[in-house]
């Protein structure tokens, strides 16, 4: 009773706050029509290189997804990985955290794969994605502070509050009471990440994919902005996509939605854009990531759903 009134009251406050974004975004864009102009750049070529370069991206986690989970529970397919990484991001896009609570309830009909262990390995990865994309920021702040001269104090203590928080965790091994309900299910999750980051090499392998990952979402940005005749720098593209990336873990809205334009649109001084045009190229992201989430998102939760109807009559 209480989990369904706490599911309902974030589901309302999950709305209401996607719904003021948008209208703010709006609103932001009312007032700068005139950036709209700059769409006319775009080729069918650019757009058709973001797209192609989704499914790299989406590879990419799911790979990291497989090393987790094959590390502290069993092997899994790639193929079941990388169809449900694109399932959670097409969920994703409709509720938020819909994606994640659909790999757990998966994972454990189709592998027996305990709650427990999915959260931590869920907290795994993010723990060393967060990491890796705050050092990678700090490097290009401090890169384009001596090259440009252009800073941001916030920016950079946001990064540095995160790498520290990580580190704690990473050096740290936490323990909770077990005479507590709650503190024992959070014990079993840090016993999962204890488990994980006691394997150098996979934390290694979580950390080289995720720089790998951001470097190909950087690709995508460089992409998207130069279409829109922006004069921007790779390495600026770079600290795009690690900015872009932390403010996706604030999954408070369906997909990110007005979380992630907002937080790039504050950052737009040292990512070296214009607040208007960097609000209009993340969005043009979001439309071509949208479009392609949907098509095959969608068809990959079909294929998963059919996978466990399959594996329930057998």
């Amino acid at each position: 009773m209480v989990e369904n009134r706490q599911n309902q009251i974030k589901k309302i406050v999950s709305s209401t706050l996607t719904i003021i974004l948008v209208i703010l975004m709006g609103l932001f864009l009312y007032k700068n029509k005139e950036i709209f102009s700059s769409l006319k750049n775009i080729n069918l070529s650019d757009i058709l290189m973001i797209a192609l370069l989704q499914p790299i991206t989406v590879g990419i986690v799911a790979l990291t997804n497989k090393l987790v989970i094959d590390h502290i529970f069993k092997k899994i397919s790639f193929s079941d990985s990388f169809l449900l990484q694109y399932a959670n991001n097409f969920l994703n896009k409709i509720i938020a955290e819909g994606g994640s609570v659909y790999r757990g309830g998966y994972l454990k009909a189709q592998y027996s794969f305990p709650l427990s262990k999915y959260i931590s390995s869920i907290g795994g990865v993010y723990i060393i994605g967060l990491m890796t994309n705050s050092i990678m920021g700090v490097l290009l702040l401090l890169t384009i502070y001596l090259t440009e001269s252009i800073f941001n104090a916030y920016v950079l203590i946001v990064f540095l509050t995160i790498i520290t928080g990580t580190l704690f965790l990473v050096i740290i091994e936490p323990r909770f009471n077990n005479g507590n309900w709650f503190f024992r299910k959070i014990n079993q999750v840090l016993v999962g990440w204890n488990n994980i980051k006691s394997n150098k090499k996979l934390l290694f392998n979580i950390f080289s994919l995720s720089a790998l990952g951001a470097f190909i979402s950087a690709v995508s940005t460089f992409i998207a902005y130069r279409g829109l005749n922006t004069d921007i720098k790779f390495v600026n593209s770079i600290l795009y996509s690690s900015i872009s990336t932390i403010a996706n873990f604030v999954n408070l809205t369906p997909g990110g939605l007005g979380v992630n334009e907002a937080v790039l649109v504050y950052s737009s001084e040292v990512i070296g854009i214009s607040s208007d045009i960097v609000l209009l190229g993340a969005l043009l992201l979001r439309v071509v990531t949208l479009a392609t989430s949907f098509i095959f998102g969608g068809v990959s939760y079909l294929i998963l759903n059919y996978r466990l109807l399959n594996a329930q009559k057998v």
